[in-house]
């Protein structure tokens, strides 16, 4: 029997479409956003591989992807509040905070999965860099639906990271490597897979082992 996953996006406002695939929002306009928006772009990789997923909206951030870390702990407690199975934090900030990393332990604590963006290399950023946090990022190597274990510094994981598989100069990146990951373990979660089990089910999963090589 497949369970129904309750995926928290901790990100911007949607666009209405989504409507359908939305149980809670949060925040000043959670679905007023255009579907080019950020928000509404990992809704859909998100969706693209748990597409039965079911999604809590806490709008942390602005048009203009500002927000402050007081914004990112009420929505994160918001989520945990909802009672999501999974929470999508396609974002990174440079500097630790005290509190974010209680948050995510008390999120952990609570069973939750947590799935944050992080760069293929240089400076850790947070909240990825938790220990509670599956790290992902970007690996060319993957296609849409395939991951890598890199095992490295900087990431856990890697996956397909375009917005449109075939169609790099529409964007893409880390976070929405994130978002497809966040996907791929809510249909996990759905098939049954306990939360602590995810990781080796990943690296089980995984069809790369170790960082893409990069050639100047």
């Amino acid at each position: 029997m497949t369970a129904v996953v309750r995926v928290g996006l901790l990100d911007g406002a949607l666009d209405r479409s989504f409507g359908h695939a939305v149980d809670a929002v949060s925040g000043s306009a959670p679905l007023d956003a255009d579907a080019r928006g950020h928000g509404s772009q990992i809704a859909r990789c998100v969706l693209a591989h748990a597409p039965q997923a079911r999604l809590a909206v806490a709008q942390v951030f602005d048009r203009s992807r500002e927000t402050t870390v007081d914004a990112v702990l009420d929505g994160l407690y918001w989520l945990i509040g909802r009672g999501v199975h999974l929470i999508n934090m396609s974002f990174g900030m440079p500097t630790a905070s005290p509190r974010l990393a209680q948050a995510c332990r008390d999120a952990a604590d609570a069973g939750i999965v947590l799935v944050a963006s992080a760069p293929a290399r240089g400076a850790p950023v947070y909240p990825a860099a938790f220990a509670h946090c599956i790290a992902v990022t970007g690996d060319a190597r993957c296609a849409p639906g395939e991951l890598s274990w890199l095992a490295s510094a900087a990431a856990d994981f890697g996956t397909h990271a375009l917005i449109e598989p075939g169609h790099p100069e529409r964007g893409g990146g880390a976070s929405i490597a994130t978002a497809r990951m966040s996907g791929l373990v809510a249909a996990l979660l759905a098939q049954g897979v306990a939360p602590g089990d995810v990781r080796a089910r990943l690296q089980r999963a995984a069809i790369h082992v170790g960082p893409e090589r990069r050639h100047a």
